[in-house]
């Protein structure tokens, strides 16, 4: 092989090497909220029973201050709050049928400050088991 056909074939590795890096980058992202909570927990090891304690331990706010948060930016009734484990972030996840109709919204209440961080809107949903 030439000189020049060598260093052509550098550079389409090189390329590949750089669009595959993108590609695994990219799935690695998709578990990982775009937000910043100010709670973060680790898998303790303790089974769902624990995990729920201590999760109830770490969080600064009850589910009556997250559910408040989610309605001042979501109005509707809340159907479901739960306090989560989102990818090492402390969260409750408060759904909410909106008063207008249309998909359920799942909003993402920081457990540490009652930030609103997110919100997921219909099959966006996690875990809701409806099909798109």
């Amino acid at each position: 092989m030439s000189a020049m056909g060598k260093i052509g074939s550098v550079v389409v590795m090189s390329a590949l090497a750089g669009t595959l890096g993108l590609v695994c980058a990219l799935a690695a992202n998709t578990n990982n909220p775009s937000y910043q909570p100010s709670i973060t927990v680790g898998d303790a090891g303790d089974g769902e029973h624990g995990e729920a304690a201590r999760y109830m331990e770490l969080a600064k706010i009850d589910a009556g201050k997250a559910m408040a948060a989610a309605q001042a930016r979501v109005p509707g009734r809340v159907l479901s709050t739960a306090l989560d484990n989102e990818n090492g972030n402390l969260v409750y996840s408060v759904v909410i049928t909106l008063v207008s109709g249309g998909p359920l919204q799942d909003v993402k209440v920081d457990a540490g400050n009652a930030a609103v961080l997110q919100i997921d809107t219909g099959n966006d949903r996690e875990g809701d088991g409806e099909k798109d």
